[in-house]
């Protein structure tokens, strides 16, 4: 269970380190006194990674629902100090691999969705690369934009095949859907030799092309929060070091909610935004069996010379039984491991990654995996020298969920309760339609429609994914508990 204030210092990733000057927001409100008790506000958003930013910048618009608004947001530690500041700067829309998982049976650990609504879930995610593009090139932020193309590459016979069965599933479902004919544009490179040389790995059988985008996620939140902070039509205040301990309402006509932040105080709203992603649990008891923490690992590589300038990757990519990764425009390549890859190369066990909620130290494991995998997985890596290679090391907290979909509105039978969270690791593809979605919801009363309306949180949805398997078992914490008592001295703080 997370507790606020957490027990122990977080690692710090290249996002966090490289977005720490006087314009960063660091410590932002941090000695201001929160609002007295005898001020009611409209809105608290809790939570500052990228959920409450781009809330808070949607919110704070002119004619938006917190118009002539006074909003609050509240942040435990600081700006983007947990998933968005940790993760892997990926926009990364998914292609048809998703496919089969979206319309598998919940009870068979997929989403339950119909065809229909799968293809609604992948277009919402190349429609979120349009739209952070569109956002980022309208308010001329300086984040690090990437547009361009991820390759999602195989590396085995069996992924090869998996990846065709998806394929043909998908163009199946498009070839029926009267709404999704044309949809986002992938292509698939079947022979292995053009995989090879496109891909600039050796290891490649098949890859999958479509688009795709980065950014200096750290950068991009501030950035909107600061467009918050400088709006004249709404009454916007930032608080760090504030953490939500827990929710009461008041059992009122006006029911209003107070917000209980420990020695801070307590805010009076009339309506709370929860966007705390994997801590939601721990503030509202209907997420507790939906939304599961678990912990990534990213490392910032600086690749060799060989590997540098007209030779540097053009790609980001994902790659079967290994990592995510992109190339910073001048820091070198941030990379994570999948989950899958971290279990399928013996990295770590499920109690390492899932109901975890500690980002303070990094497992050696993941170090030695990624200190190497360029040179194991690109043709041409080699020569690193002092100062090159693997240069910073970190972990991060995300938010499974049970049905691998957002939870997106009203939270059931608590009026003036909204949420965003539970992203299940897709956050920088999802995030800045669903808030920008929710604060149409807010203002009008109405789903926005451009939101697939199976992210929408209802009673029916989170009673309806009691049914698919336990993301971790007892007997797999158990079993993970004994091995990490062994390894304990293994572990080390991240670089």
């Amino acid at each position: 269970m997370s507790t606020f204030p957490q027990p122990f210092e977080s690692t710090v990733s290249h996002w966090q380190a490289t977005n720490r000057g006087p314009s960063s927001l660091w410590n932002h409100g941090r000695e201001a006194p929160l609002p007295g008790a005898d001020v009611v506000v409209d809105y608290v958003l809790v939570g500052a990674g990228m959920t409450g930013a781009s809330l808070a910048y949607q919110l704070t618009r002119a004619g938006a629902a917190g118009d002539g608004k006074t909003i609050v947001l509240l942040e435990a530690k600081d700006v983007a100090s947990g998933a968005t500041g940790r993760n892997g700067g990926h926009i990364a829309p998914a292609s048809w691999q998703s496919f089969p998982n979206l319309v598998a049976p919940i009870e068979a650990g997929g989403a339950g969705l119909s065809e229909e609504e799968a293809l609604d879930v992948l277009q919402n995610e190349a429609d979120t690369l349009d739209y952070v593009v569109e956002l980022v090139e309208a308010e001329q932020l300086d984040v690090d934009l990437w547009q361009g193309h991820k390759l999602e590459v195989k590396v085995t016979p069996q992924g090869v095949a998996d990846n065709e069965r998806a394929r043909a599933a998908y163009m199946a479902a498009k070839a029926r859907s009267s709404k999704h004919r044309e949809g986002p544009t992938w292509t698939y490179v079947s022979d292995a030799d053009q995989a090879k040389a496109l891909s600039r790995s050796p290891l490649a059988l098949s890859c999958n092309r479509g688009p795709a985008g980065s950014c200096h996620p750290h950068r991009f939140a501030t950035a909107l929060l600061r467009l918050a902070l400088a709006s004249t039509a709404s009454d916007f205040e930032l608080f760090s070091g504030a953490p939500v301990r827990a929710l009461s309402r008041d059992e009122t006509e006006d029911g209003e909610w107070a917000v209980d932040c420990g020695a801070r105080g307590t805010v009076r709203a009339r309506n709370v935004v929860l966007c705390v992603n994997a801590h939601a649990r721990h503030l509202w008891p209907a997420f507790e069996s939906h939304v599961v923490p678990f912990r990534g690992h990213a490392a910032l590589v600086t690749p060799p010379r060989s590997m540098a300038g007209a030779r540097a990757l053009t790609h980001s990519y994902a790659l079967e039984r290994g990592t995510y990764l992109m190339s910073t425009p001048h820091a070198g390549v941030v990379m994570g491991v999948y989950n899958a890859a971290a279990l399928s190369e013996g990295i770590a066990t499920k109690a390492d990654i899932f109901g975890v909620d500690d980002d303070s130290s990094v497992l050696p494991a993941f170090r030695d995996f990624m200190a190497d995998y360029g040179r194991r997985t690109f043709a041409g890596w080699e020569g690193e020298v002092e100062g090159e290679g693997l240069v910073r090391i970190w972990s991060g907290i995300m938010g499974a969920s049970r049905d691998h979909l957002p939870l997106i509105g009203g939270v059931p039978g608590a009026a003036g309760l909204w949420c965003a969270l539970a992203f299940h690791g897709h956050g920088m593809a999802r995030i800045l339609t669903a808030t920008r979605g929710l604060a149409h919801l807010l203002r009008t009363g109405e789903w926005d429609e451009r939101v697939p309306r199976c992210f929408q949180v209802s009673t029916g949805r989170l009673e309806r994914a009691r049914q698919a398997p336990e993301i971790i078992t007892r007997e797999e914490r158990l079993a993970g508990g004994l091995e990490r008592v062994r390894l304990r001295e293994d572990v080390v703080p991240a670089a």
